[in-house]
């Protein structure tokens, strides 16, 4: 197997493999369309067929899509110390190889790595929530969502740069959800939180709905990642619509032996 930096001459092929399934592809398809200064790609090739490829984003984080051979020549033609990882399950076995001292990435998690189901919605199994106080946010509102999530600055303008819902009580903000990458035909939901105090009122499914019909309205599919062991975000996904779509994928943080 041979890795390569991915050039103009590969760029072709590449789009193609990934839009054979743009769900498991979605980060880097987004990446490369709207990031591209930020994105470092190699590419794993059997022969003439490409067999994975390896995104290195801002330096940090680290995305592996592939078969399962392809993940140990990837990270053989890289030096990343702490990397953030988010892989295929086929890929661990080959991450464990050259990394250790797994930490997962999302707080539910009960193991050393963050397990992710992908789940999407279809039009004819969407289960609107609504809510009069339920409003669309734009920038202007970073200050208040940032009070929110208590979040870096830059987190914020992130999640604000596409599509955006929050849900006031008595003025304040309380609930939160966005779409901030939206390509021509999908968008990702993330983002979600619901003020501690308040969970469990049924806020975090008024926001997600808020988001995911503006999405259908856009002729748009939505989908979203949930860790499995992150079971009131599971309920309401369910209760709105969304279905596991097969896809998993993990999430964590490493160091290199």
């Amino acid at each position: 197997m041979i890795v390569k930096p991915l050039g103009k001459s590969l760029e072709r092929s590449f789009f193609e493999y990934m839009n054979q399934d743009r769900i498991r592809h979605f980060r880097g398809i987004y990446d490369l369309q709207h990031m591209k200064e930020k994105v470092r790609t190699r590419v794993a090739l059997s022969g003439e067929s490409l067999s994975g490829y390896l995104m290195e984003i801002n330096g940090r984080i680290i995305h592996i899509r592939g078969i399962a051979d392809c993940a140990t020549p990837l990270l053989e033609s890289i030096d990343f110390h702490e990397p953030l990882f988010n892989i295929e399950p086929a890929h661990l076995y080959g991450v464990k190889a050259l990394y250790k001292q797994f930490k997962p990435t999302d707080a539910t998690s009960k193991c050393r790595v963050t397990t992710f189901l992908s789940m999407k919605i279809s039009t004819n199994e969407f289960k609107p929530k609504k809510a009069k106080n339920v409003r669309e946010l734009s920038r202007e509102d970073a200050e208040e969502v940032g009070n929110l999530l208590a979040q870096e600055s830059d987190r914020i303008k992130d999640l604000l740069k596409g599509l955006s819902f929050g849900l006031h009580e008595k003025g304040q903000l309380v609930a939160f959800a966005a779409a901030p990458e939206i390509l021509e035909d999908l968008a990702i939901i993330r983002g979600v939180y619901t003020q501690p105090n308040l969970r469990g009122k049924g806020y975090a499914t008024k926001v997600c709905s808020a988001v995911t019909a503006r999405l259908i309205e856009q002729g748009k599919e939505a989908f979203l990642y949930v860790s499995k062991d992150n079971h009131p975000a599971l309920r309401v996904y369910r209760k709105l619509g969304f279905r596991e779509t097969g896809h998993v994928f993990l999430s964590f943080s490493a160091e290199r032996k």
